[in-house]
């Protein structure tokens, strides 16, 4: 596809497999920051982490090395346009999901490139499942209605999946009265210390996760930190019991990851580790 770069691609995990049924794609959509924007970065970082971590899954109990990825590389978007950009990340999407049937895992990227995933995934999921700090769910912000901070209220108006939002704590009343009003299943912190997620019935899901979910302490490289976040051990069970209750994960994204202001590059590691466990997951799941 024209619009993906392999100027500077570099295999996920530097394990490259044609036929791999994982497939890896970078979107360096950073359009639309309002605080600390460097996500753009982020698919090409996770990328060299992973070439420096084991490529086992814990969670599945099985090695990825001779699995490997299909890698796509990086789209290429236009600067400054946002529109333009979501468009271009939906083209490819569609010609990606036409071809490979296994699960997609998408490198972020601020979230705003969720709403276009989410829409060219439509016609095939039952279930969005997002983790994030944030609800995402206003109807505009700072003027505008296509960014990181409304995507989800766009996702909500534009398609009719039912969305579970996990690990929550950072809200506006407007959000709070929409996600109600929707019907949107609102898991907050409290809620996921208190383990009251529990999945059922998910069918065909989607898989969103804002590394703001997690606590700055272990995912300080983000553009919008939160304190009082998810720790791993609450979050690796819930992925597991995601791939096991759902009857396909079709994608899993990992957003808001920015290696300008992360340290020591713990969060491009865990961001990789999220994606090698997905990995572990579906293929476990498919045996």
């Amino acid at each position: 596809m024209a619009w993906l770069t392999t100027l500077t691609k570099l295999s996920f995990g530097c394990v490259e497999e044609e036929k791999s049924p994982i497939a890896v794609l970078g979107v360096p959509l950073d359009h639309t920051a309002t605080y600390r924007p460097g996500s753009r970065f982020a698919p090409l970082k996770i990328r060299d982490v992973a070439c420096n971590i084991e490529l086992y899954s814990l969670l599945a109990g099985l090695s990825l090395e001779d699995i490997g990825f299909k890698d796509y590389g990086d789209i290429v978007l236009q600067p400054g346009d946002v529109e333009g950009a979501l468009k271009r990340i939906g083209l490819v999407l569609s010609k990606i999901l036409e071809e490979h049937q296994g699960l997609l895992l998408v490198l972020g990227g601020e979230h705003l490139l969720t709403y276009s995933s989410i829409k060219t995934y439509s016609h095939v999921i039952d279930t969005v499942i997002v983790f994030d700090a944030h609800l995402d769910l206003r109807d505009e912000y700072l003027g505008s209605r296509l960014n990181h901070a409304t995507f989800l209220r766009r996702v909500v108006e534009e398609t009719s999946s039912r969305v579970i939002h996990i690990g929550s704590r950072a809200y506006s009343k407007g959000e709070l009265e929409f996600a109600k009003k929707v019907g949107i299943e609102v898991y907050n912190i409290l809620d996921v210390i208190a383990g009251k997620v529990h999945f059922d019935d998910l069918g065909r899901v989607y898989v969103s996760i804002d590394i703001d979910v997690f606590d700055p302490s272990i995912a300080p490289g983000t553009g919008n930190p939160e304190p009082y976040g998810l720790y791993l051990r609450e979050f690796f069970p819930l992925l597991k019991s995601i791939f096991e209750e759902a009857s396909k994960v079709y994608a899993v994204d990992i957003v808001e990851v920015n290696p300008i202001v992360d340290h020591g590059d713990v969060t491009s590691i865990l961001a990789a580790k999220i994606a090698v466990e997905a990995a572990g997951l579906y293929i476990s799941e498919k045996r």
